[in-house]
């Protein structure tokens, strides 16, 4: 069995299971497997891609909460989960989570007019030594106040921060709509030879 099968395994409720699981279930389990050791895998793009493209966006978005929740949208940006930016921001726009897709459109925007990207960012931490503690400014050399503004603007429209829209509620809509085919598609993937 390829690696990608057997951590698709380990994401995902049993084949029974998975059937019978709801939206939530299969988001739960996802949730509490995908930062386990025996998955540290998972976002290495040769293993990511093939991925059911529903599980990737499941993947993609807890990823994204977590960092908001722990790092604030600066930490999503220079960490890991940063640099599926793009993919992210597709993964809200097929969910329906228009208000999130474009709040983190504007922040993509804002970061490529300060000539930076996420892969940047995230090689910059390279250099730090591990559990050192550190200041965004500093580790990027951005002096300019503008910057932070212009984000911190951009990221006060996210629904993290709002009681009225939730993305996982947007997620729950989208995997309760296209279980049959994802089901399928894991179906498929797990008896490739």
């Amino acid at each position: 069995m390829e690696i990608h099968q057997t951590i698709l395994r380990r994401l995902l409720p049993g084949d029974k299971e998975l059937l019978n699981a709801s939206a939530d279930e299969i988001m739960d389990h996802v949730a509490l497997t995908m930062y386990s050791q025996e998955n540290i895998q998972l976002k290495d793009e040769e293993i990511f891609f093939k991925l059911p493209a529903l599980l990737r966006d499941i993947v993609l978005l807890i990823d994204f909460d977590t960092e908001l929740n722990m790092n604030g949208i600066l930490g999503f940006l220079e960490n890991s989960a940063g640099k599926y930016v793009n993919e992210t921001i597709e993964a809200l726009e097929r969910i329906g989570a228009v208000h999130d897709a474009n709040a983190l459109k504007a922040i993509h925007r804002i970061l490529e007019n300060y000539n930076l990207s996420t892969g940047q960012l995230h090689r910059d931490l390279q250099d730090l030594e591990p559990y050192e503690i550190n200041h965004f400014r500093q580790v990027h050399a951005i002096a300019d106040d503008e910057f932070f503004e212009e984000i911190q603007h951009a990221a006060e429209k996210l629904t993290i921060y709002s009681q009225e829209e939730n993305m996982f509620d947007h997620l729950i809509a989208y995997i309760e709509a296209h279980k049959r085919s994802f089901v399928e598609d894991v179906q498929a993937m797990l008896s490739e030879k």
